[in-house]
């Protein structure tokens, strides 16, 4: 078999997966202290972000700023680390969070953050988009009926890319997963209180504008009434609720232009002890976030087959809510089953880089298997 042919060899495939799964995962597990100073040094700056996380929190889904600083840690410090290794950056259109070249394959991996409170994100399984995958997935057309072969879901990455020189770069693709407890309680308790101030400041900018609006465009009340309730294109909110929204920000996050605002929106001496009372609230919430300790209490790292291993784990990827944008690799035992069949040894898909163990118990509640990344693999 030729060099450039053995590449696409389902056995020299999954050996190929392992290295690279443990390559990488001893790269970022030896750099979990600098990842957690970036977190706590981002983290400073929480009160700073709060509002805006607040305001972003819609219909009791909370909005998670941890997840995109997160994501922009570990991309950063496996970029670094990896180049070290030979990589190179590769920015591609569709590709992974984070995606680099090496002399015989491309490196594709995708950041992953579930909330503890959320187990169908993670237990057993993987969300997968297009951009971050190379297998295909079966197309469910029901609870118990899929679509027969060759209908499947096929992502918008190959298996391997075929270079003008002949070359051949095998695809292999990852997920980091980062497990956060869930502080969702938080946010509903103060949300109330959020949707008292914004009502507030929607009554004051109707007041305050609706005369403006009658003068600027020469029209009659209830015509700047409807300009103030209708929906800009393609938004999602009234223009007096994101005018509202606008000025709150303005208020406490623009300390330079607050006073203007409220003398613009008229809001009188009794009226800023709302303003105070909130501002308590938000710092209260603060601490208690904080005290949360809102930080990863699982890191998992995930190998994902490569599409050339399909008779060996169509069954295992389905489509996903998306459909046949993205599906779900259920890894169920988690193994490298190739390598297994051929040598008799059994090494993980899944590695845990690093465990708070005040969560093991609930952790074990969805992963049959904790195999911990260590100098030996331990099993918890």
């Amino acid at each position: 078999m030729g060099t450039q042919q053995s590449l696409l060899d389902p056995f020299e495939i999954e050996k190929k997966e392992k290295e690279i799964l443990f390559k990488f995962s001893w790269l970022f597990k030896n750099s979990l202290s600098e990842f957690s100073t970036s977190v706590d040094r981002s983290l400073g700056y929480l009160d700073k972000i709060i509002l805006p996380t607040l305001m972003a929190s819609k219909q009791d889904k909370s909005y998670n700023p941890f997840a995109e600083i997160i994501e922009k840690y570990a991309m950063h410090i496996l970029t670094h680390k990896l180049e070290k290794e030979g990589y190179k950056l590769l920015p591609l259109g569709y590709s992974a969070d984070l995606t680099l070249e090496h002399e015989d394959h491309i490196l594709n991996i995708d950041i992953k953050t579930a909330n503890l409170n959320n187990p169908s994100d993670f237990r057993k399984t993987i969300n997968v988009g297009i951009n971050q995958m190379t297998h295909v997935a079966v197309l469910h057309v029901n609870r118990k009926k899929s679509l027969p072969d060759p209908f499947f879901v096929y992502p918008t990455i190959p298996p391997y890319y075929k270079l003008p020189d002949g070359r051949i770069k095998l695809v292999l693709t990852y997920g980091l997963m980062f497990i956060y407890p869930s502080y969702s309680d938080l946010v509903r308790e103060i949300r109330g209180k959020y949707l008292e101030l914004f009502r507030f400041f929607r009554n004051k900018v109707q007041k305050v504008l609706i005369p403006i609006l009658m003068e600027l465009l020469e029209v009659d009340e209830e015509t700047a009434k409807q300009i103030l309730k209708k929906k800009p294109e393609s938004a999602q909110y009234s223009r007096e609720e994101l005018i509202a929204e606008s000025v709150i920000r303005g208020i406490f996050l623009h300390e330079l232009e607050r006073e203007a605002l409220l003398r613009s929106l008229n809001v009188s001496p009794e009226e800023k002890e709302i303003i105070e009372t909130f501002s308590e609230e938000l710092r209260k919430f603060a601490e208690k976030l904080r005290e949360r300790d809102v930080k990863p209490i699982a890191i998992i790292a995930i190998s994902i087959p490569n599409g050339l291993l399909k008779e060996k784990y169509l069954d295992k990827f389905v489509s996903g809510k998306n459909y046949s944008k993205s599906a779900r690799y259920h890894y169920k035992d988690g193994i490298f089953e190739i390598i297994k069949e051929k040598t008799g040894e059994e090494f993980p898909r899944i590695l845990f880089l690093d465990v708070n163990r005040q969560y093991l118990s609930e952790l074990k509640m969805y992963f049959d298997k904790i195999v911990v990344l260590d100098y030996k693999l331990r099993r918890l």
